[in-house]
């Protein structure tokens, strides 16, 4: 019996290998035969990818026939190969991309791009990359031409110590790229009624997906400098398509021809999400940080690949896509829904705003005060809150109102001294000026070379105060108020308000729309701002140290008594 055992044991071991038959082979520059290390190897539409070892040799767990194979690595061209499960030796040649840059070359038209993507393009089409040509707030600050009121407040062109050495400013470098591209350093293109090809593509399929090498050396340099980003305008018979999918093979000369570009997915976003000024006009860009998010990101657990909350700019700004397809006109693979990403690139919409952080509210009374804690948490967000240009701006507006009396007319004394700064509006609160009411203002505040401040970020020197609220990081902050002498029904409510721009700014140009025409919440009641998180709770006061309730506690308290009197009532009768 024994006998018989082993040599059925003996003869399933070739079934046990055929279930883990091992591919493995080498990747190696095509023109130097030197393997490459580091560079992926990824079984074409599918999720299986490894990563090449020092002496560019790779191993996989495949089995089956016609297996397809892509090469991948910086500066390469991806590289195909089929072969059959078991297979050794086999190997992925990978071209170089030419390092040539031609100035001649023409940046496609999106749609161009969208004969062949017309799920990107539609996305894209929404996207406020598509509308950057088009922002009238940029023109505003800029030059004063961008809406009627353009000329109140700051414009560059007039008011900045730049203005007469460095006229054309940096702003085209991320809004108008395209014209950037072609002539560095000109100015912003204010003409929206017969615009420009710069303007009416704005940030484009071409401008990102030519972008062969971001120096992080640079990374302070505004959007597209030359020197810090280095593009690839093909010559005829070159043409090149950078991407990070990993699998693309795909191959048509003089049309299209797709290379690996793993900075797409958080340095290309810097270019223009991270920048500095440059106070001694030397082109270092060494002075304040205007555009920090990428900095922000980097310094938090969310950069570190080995970290479980690893996510860079794309994986939440660029969600998975509904279709895991990429291509409309050939028979593209199936891939895997997350790899396939939607091209809106979406910020400060409501629900990633409503998604930003989370926020608690602790209310306690004794018989004279009423204590309110609050505390929020920015657990939800890769970079610090609020992030973007130095007008963005965040208010926390702490009410506490007895029942019946209006909490903006007649509200509970403050005693303490927590109070939201002079930047979040000073006027009447019901015209959504908060300045002194209780709460905290949170910001990032650049002063100019005489100490005065706020200014703006072209002509900062320094900073008055930074107290937003980093990745992984919470702040909290107390408010005590008066309780009358007598007992009563309390209201405490605490709302996080986000502004795309000091209030000042907006009341001096007479914004009522965003920069892309739409409507502009920080100047529409109730909450002149846009709502991130609301928390209210409900106290008796007058006896001490009474828990506050939120009104579903409430409610479910209610419930609750209800049904415990419906139960002796019934054992009653």
């Amino acid at each position: 019996m024994f006998k018989k055992l082993f040599f059925m044991t003996v003869a399933l071991l070739p079934v046990f290998a055929v279930n883990a038959q091992q591919v493995s082979g080498t990747v190696v520059a095509s023109d130097t035969n030197t393997p490459i290390a580091g560079a992926l190897v990824t079984l074409h539409g599918g999720s299986e990818q490894v990563i090449t070892a020092a002496d560019g040799t790779f191993s996989m767990n495949l089995t089956g026939t016609n297996l397809r194979l892509v090469g991948a690595s910086k500066g390469f061209y991806y590289q195909s190969t089929i072969t059959n499960s078991p297979a050794t030796g086999v190997l992925l040649a990978l071209d170089p991309v030419p390092s040539t840059d031609n100035p001649g070359y023409q940046l496609l038209s999106p749609n161009d791009c969208g004969s062949c993507h017309p799920k990107q393009l539609n996305d894209w089409l929404g996207s406020p990359m598509a509308r950057a040509g088009f922002n009238s707030w940029v023109n505003d600050i800029y030059a004063g031409n961008g809406t009627a009121g353009g000329q109140g407040g700051f414009v560059y062109t007039r008011d900045s110590v730049f203005a007469h050495s460095n006229p054309n400013s940096e702003c085209a470098s991320c809004h108008q790229p395209q014209s950037w591209i072609d002539n560095p350093f000109t100015a912003i293109d204010a003409n929206t009624t017969t615009p420009t090809p710069s303007v009416q593509h704005g940030v484009s399929c071409d401008v990102c997906h030519k972008v062969a090498d971001v120096d992080t050396s640079k990374i302070n340099f505004p959007g597209i400098f030359p020197g810090a980003v280095q593009f690839s305008r093909p010559n005829f018979g070159n043409q090149v398509m950078y991407g990070v999918l990993g699998d693309v093979d795909y191959n048509l000369p003089t049309l299209m021809r797709a290379s690996y570009q793993p900075q797409m997915r958080a340095e290309l976003c810097a270019t223009c999400h991270q920048d500095a000024a440059d106070p001694d006009e030397n082109h270092s860009y060494t002075g304040v940080i205007s555009e920090p998010t990428y900095l922000e990101w980097l310094a938090s657990d969310y950069a570190n690949p080995q970290s479980p909350a690893y996510a860079d700019c794309v994986s939440c700004h660029m969600k998975p896509s509904s279709d895991n397809q990429v291509c409309s006109m050939i028979a593209a693979p199936n891939r895997p829904v997350a790899s396939v990403r939607d091209h809106r690139i979406e910020g400060t919409t409501p629900e990633f705003l409503e998604n930003a952080v989370a926020m608690d509210l602790h209310v306690s009374a004794n018989d004279t005060q009423l204590q309110v804690n609050v505390t929020i948490n920015n657990n939800q967000t890769g970079h610090h809150v609020p992030t973007g240009v130095t007008i963005r701006n965040m208010i926390l507006l702490v009410e506490a109102w007895e029942q019946g009396q209006d909490p903006l007319v007649n509200p509970l004394v403050q005693i303490n001294n927590q109070v939201i700064h002079d930047l979040g509006g000073v006027g009447d609160p019901a015209q959504g000026y908060f300045a002194g009411l209780p709460g905290k203002f949170f910001a990032k505040v650049n002063h100019d070379a005489n100490g005065n401040g706020p200014t703006f970020f072209t002509d900062a020197t320094g900073i008055l105060f930074d107290n937003r609220i980093p990745a992984n990081h919470s702040d909290s902050s107390t408010y005590i108020f008066a309780l009358p002498n007598h007992q009563g029904e309390f209201h405490v409510r605490a709302r996080l308000i986000y502004r795309k721009a000091f209030r000042f700014i907006v009341d001096a140009k007479g914004w009522t729309e965003d920069g892309h025409g739409q409507p502009l919440a920080d100047v529409m009641a109730p909450d002149f701002g846009h709502l991130m998180e609301i928390e209210e709770r409900v106290i008796r006061g007058g006896i001490n140290s009474i828990p506050a309730y939120s009104k579903l506690s409430l409610f479910i308290l209610t419930i609750f008594i209800c049904m415990i009197s419906l139960l002796w009532f019934k054992r009653k009768t």
